[in-house]
């Protein structure tokens, strides 16, 4: 703490108004350089504070995952942001490829892992790209999700005994917070060394919110790092856990939601045809004709209105129709409220609503350029490093313990192939990548990838394909065959040392 403001702290206890224009007059001269940090009624709105990023989530966390989850559950725009950001992430998965140098041991351990991805869910529900898909949506949700490596009682028929068994971040006991148990200093449920590394979590046994959450799963275990994923998208420095991705437009997505269901039932109210009958208390005549209604068991009075019917009233009596007046605003408001919502989420607002009226090529590729960046990152920085690589540092483990794997001297080594990106215009884009590739700004390699195919095994397909073909039949000629007819279907020229008539025979013996 500063000299100035420990006088002013001495000064507010005995002067508390002299104190608060002393601090007025001292904001004023020491900040006048930046705008955003001046001090009167336009900075009253600001809820700032220095305090850790650890601290103002550990006091609001459980607030933002559940109203988070209450957007997403019952907002259209709430479940449609979360589904976005997951399919632009992770899609149908992450795809694992080994890449080895050898393709007998490549063939291998792509064999083991295949098998392996189609049962990993402990649950037997998801395979591993389904669990992906699953925790991303939790850590986009919920702020974080948890992935703990399970060893199955049951290895009947299983050449790597590993399963994975995920939760969502509440059964992470942020009740151990600021102090040290069992020997570890935690925070908000982590256990952190001396250099707040990550040693593990604290978990419960079972989800906090379920109904049978009652006597020893109040006791939350500790769960070192090597057997528990913590999966979040750190934002500050020093941050254990993670927040919803909804956090920044939960109080305006609320609003929105509100205002849309208010816009509904006023349009439902304008729809109805509403009469107001006044009488002068002491007689009564009905407005339209009145049959009675005996349904459920009880009597009661419905009075209808026909079509060109005339009624007369008796005197004292006056009839009034409700008229609601329309608004023109809504169409605006809405729009930019969606615009907001999107950007906070970082989708774009095509994507959050479906409105591709005003889309062209242009605009919509503008658009989606930042999400592809924004879905990279997110791939690269924090689903890969956080969730892949340590399961596949698992699956390694559990390989080689169980024989299936023999050790290697610096393990296995892999690709991560990220998930396609769908073109907007699919010919323009790939004229354009096939010039990047021409060019040598991405090779061939980093160009089948981002179609979200292993090179590898498109090239042993091609081979594959043309072997077949070439032993049908000679007389079929494919366009998408490169080796015998050009981009714009002319034949190729056959090579010079060859019989154009029988490749098989050089050129000299033609003649």
């Amino acid at each position: 703490m500063t000299r100035t403001a420990t006088a002013l702290r001495a000064l507010a206890w005995v002067a508390p108004q002299a104190a608060l224009r002393r601090a007025q007059a001292l904001g004023v001269f020491e900040t006048r350089a930046y705008d955003g940090a001046r001090v009167g009624r336009r900075g009253e709105s600001f809820t700032a504070s220095a305090s850790s990023a650890n601290v103002e989530i550990g006091s609001a966390l459980a607030r933002l995952r559940n109203r988070a989850r209450d957007l997403v559950r019952n907002t259209s725009e709430g479940a449609r942001a979360i589904e976005v950001r997951t399919a632009s992430t992770i899609g149908t998965g992450i795809t694992v490829v080994p890449d080895n140098g050898s393709d007998r041991v490549d063939n291998l351990v792509k064999d083991l892992w295949a098998e392996w991805t189609a049962s990993a869910d402990i649950e037997g529900i998801n395979t591993f790209g389904g669990l992906q898909r699953l925790a991303w949506m939790s850590t986009l949700e919920g702020g974080d999700a948890v992935i703990r490596r399970m060893t199955p009682r049951d290895r009947t028929g299983m050449r790597v005994p590993l399963k994975l068994k995920l939760v969502e971040g509440d059964f992470i006991d942020a009740a151990r917070d600021l102090g040290i148990f069992d020997g570890t200093n935690t925070r908000l449920g982590v256990g952190l060394g001396p250099h707040d590394e990550r040693l593990g979590l604290w978990l419960h046994g079972q989800h906090p919110g379920d109904y049978n959450f009652y006597g020893a799963p109040f006791v939350s275990q500790f769960v070192s790092r090597s057997e528990a994923i913590h999966l979040f998208r750190p934002l500050r420095p020093g941050q254990v856990r993670g927040v919803p991705l909804l956090a920044p437009v939960l109080m305006s997505a609320r609003d929105r939601a509100d205002l849309m269901d208010s816009v509904l039932i006023k349009a439902k109210t304008e729809a109805c045809f509403s009469a107001f009958v006044e009488t002068d208390g002491t007689t009564q005549k009905n407005l339209g004709q009145v049959k009675a209604d005996t349904s459920g068991g009880l009597a009661r009075m419905i009075e209808r209105l026909a079509p060109g019917m005339i009624n007369y009233l008796r005197p004292g009596e006056k009839v009034s129709f409700a008229e609601p007046k329309g608004s023109g605003q809504f169409a605006e408001v809405y729009l930019a409220s969606a615009m907001a919502f999107a950007a906070g989420c970082g989708v774009t607002y095509d994507e959050l609503t479906g409105d591709l009226r005003q889309a062209n090529y242009s605009s919509l590729r503008a658009g989606k350029m930042i999400g592809r960046r924004l879905a990279l990152m997110d791939q690269e920085l924090v689903v890969v490093p956080q969730l892949i690589r340590p399961v596949v540092g698992w699956f390694e483990d559990a390989a080689v313990i169980s024989g299936a794997l023999r050790p290697r001297k610096g393990g296995y080594r892999w690709d991560f192939i990220m998930p396609a990106v769908d073109a907007i215009d699919p010919r323009k884009d790939l004229e354009a990548d096939i010039l990047a590739v021409r060019a040598g700004r991405m090779t061939p390699q980093e160009f089948i990838a981002s179609w979200g195919q292993d090179w590898r095994k498109v090239v042993k397909d091609f081979n594959a394909f043309f072997e077949v073909l070439d032993k049908t039949s000679s007389s079929i000629v494919l366009d998408i065959d490169p080796r015998k007819t050009s981009q714009i279907g002319v034949a190729q020229m056959a090579p010079a040392d060859k019989d154009p008539t029988d490749p098989e025979k050089p050129a000299d013996s033609a003649a």
